[in-house]
């Protein structure tokens, strides 16, 4: 396991993101030699807000998740190879190959479980929280989801009960919603944050692209939460990736070039303005470039030596057999 980072550790922050980046590059490159391994969900453009979110988080905090959760268990820690084992089926994967891409779960990083129902991990998080809380314990439960998720029920109805209750609870939305764009929240308030505003949740804003801003936001939301004073409903604003939804693996935006931060006259294609000014891992680069807390070689470096542990943790994965057929029913209730 590589471990989350640390608080102001601003290297590690950006280390973390490069890792987060190029395991779903990997995810992608699977599915694409790999036709069974089926349509991904991936956390690409998101690294700033995944990063920057669990660098606040302590080990005993619980995390749920929705159906783009590769990003967030890399993020604190789960081991890559088994995460892209438990994406193709395979016996060594986090949860044997039984969970797959969208429910994989790693508890040793704090994923009790994941949901690809939307909504599912915000009901879960608020159960969770409502038990840390009466164990008298100083976790807290942290639930991810997108701008849409605001439309179901079961988002108003935990964001009450967290309210009432005064739940240890961060609510992370992520929200990449653009008018006219499908899918995105069909919300009728047209500021997301007005629901819990209106719950008398304590509500945060931050440009989900800025690490730093992230960094220090979601520190002082978390610091909120622990204290004992109640939710946070911390809105991360993001515009969205060309490939968030494709239903074919492929890389809209290209593999990802991290010289782009120093060579931004070779930035090319139907896609460049993202690449520009919305990729936060581009944006971050450049940003510890200018103020020397990294060179170009050592950037370089780093993103070598994420690739060299990808290539490791692939070869893992593929050379991990496929569950025995008699384990199809494990673990199934009834």
């Amino acid at each position: 396991m590589t471990a989350p980072p640390e608080p102001g550790n601003r290297v590690a922050l950006f280390h973390c993101m490069v890792l987060m980046r190029r395991f779903e590059e990997e995810v992608l490159r699977i599915a694409q030699d790999h036709p069974y391994v089926g349509r991904q969900h991936l956390h690409i453009g998101h690294e700033a807000t995944g990063a920057g979110v669990v660098s606040a988080l302590e080990a005993g905090d619980l995390f749920h998740t929705n159906h783009r959760n590769h990003g967030y268990l890399i993020a604190r820690g789960a081991d890559p190879g088994r995460a892209l084992a438990e994406i193709m089926g395979r016996k060594d994967g986090l949860n044997g190959g039984l969970g797959g891409p969208w429910h994989l779960c790693d508890r040793s990083a704090g994923f009790q479980s994941t949901s690809a129902m939307v909504g599912g991990s915000v009901g879960l998080a608020v159960g969770a929280a409502f038990g840390l809380k009466t164990q008298g314990s100083k976790a807290i439960s942290v639930t991810h989801f997108g701008d849409g998720t605001l439309d179901e029920g079961i988002c108003y109805e935990a964001l009450n009960l967290a309210s009432l209750l005064a739940l240890p609870v961060l609510f992370l939305c992520e929200n990449n919603a653009k008018e006219g764009q499908r899918p995105s929240s069909m919300l009728a308030a047209k500021v997301l944050h007005d629901v819990p505003d209106a719950l008398q949740i304590r509500s945060m804003v931050v440009d989900g692209r800025d690490a730093d801003a992230v960094a220090a936001t979601a520190a002082e939301a978390v610091a909120h939460v622990r204290g004992g004073s109640g939710p946070v409903f911390l809105q991360a604003d993001l515009e969205r990736w060309p490939g968030s939804h494709q239903t074919t693996p492929e890389f809209p935006t290209g593999v990802t070039d991290l010289s782009l931060a120093w060579e931004e006259d070779r930035i090319e294609g139907p896609h460049a303005e993202w690449v520009r000014d919305h990729d936060g891992l581009r944006a971050y680069a450049k940003k510890l470039l200018a103020d020397g807390t990294l060179s170009q070689d050592q950037v370089l470096e780093i993103d070598r030596g994420v690739l060299a542990g990808i290539k490791e943790a692939r070869a893992f994965a593929e050379a991990s057999p496929y569950p025995d057929p008699s384990r199809l029913l494990d673990n199934v209730f009834a």
